[in-house]
């Protein structure tokens, strides 16, 4: 917890290291980000839109070359739909966990990926540059074209499966930065310990 009582909302990010651009779960969690993402994403549609629990709310799946990444949900909510803003956001990730994608949902997210995927090539010099990290980091020549096969392979059991071994809720960290009096019911009502973040600048010697 980030203490800052001149706020009126709360800025929130629920995380867990993520895996690694060569993990076999890579192009599946590339799917759920997709599913959890952007306009008619179940974040969108259940945390914003239906409930009305937050200014903006996303989630971020960023892997690495060589060492883990990080995965991440967040975004902005009143101060006092805090806690039921993290309650939601976790409940979207559990479902995950729990039953497949609907095949609307999995053909949406691959057609995004999909179609997104030709603007990481615009010109030769990006190109030139993902072949080059390719290289450096000893992955497959032909990664850019597993890259598609996978995700046009992709299926729903196969996303779920996914789920189950990557998304650890148990372990995931919430930051929030806020203020904690105006957060009613309060953050230990979440069953988890509360530890105070000193963000402030020291003042000079």
């Amino acid at each position: 917890m980030v203490d800052r009582p001149q706020l009126t909302q709360s800025s929130v990010l629920i995380g867990q290291l993520g895996g690694k651009a060569n993990d076999p779960d890579v192009f599946a969690m590339y799917v759920i980000n997709e599913a959890l993402n952007s306009f008619g994403g179940r974040l969108f549609d259940e945390v914003r839109s239906r409930q009305g629990l937050a200014y903006s709310v996303y989630a971020v799946w960023s892997p690495h070359y060589d060492y883990p990444g990080m995965f991440l949900a967040g975004g902005q909510t009143r101060s006092e739909a805090t806690v039921p803003f993290i309650q939601s956001v976790k409940t979207e990730l559990q479902k995950l966990r729990q039953a497949p994608l609907t095949g609307k949902e999995l053909a949406f997210a691959k057609e995004s990926i999909l179609n997104s995927f030709v603007f990481n090539f615009v010109d030769p010099a990006q190109t030139l540059s993902r072949l080059m990290r390719y290289e450096y980091f000893s992955y497959p020549k032909d990664f850019i074209f597993r890259y598609q096969k996978a995700v046009k392979e992709m299926t729903a059991q196969k996303v779920l499966e996914a789920a189950k071994r990557t998304l650890k809720l148990d372990e995931m960290v919430v930051l929030v930065v806020g203020n904690r009096k105006a957060i009613q019911p309060n953050l230990e009502t979440l069953n988890q310990p509360v530890i105070p973040v000193d963000v402030s600048i020291p003042k000079p010697v």
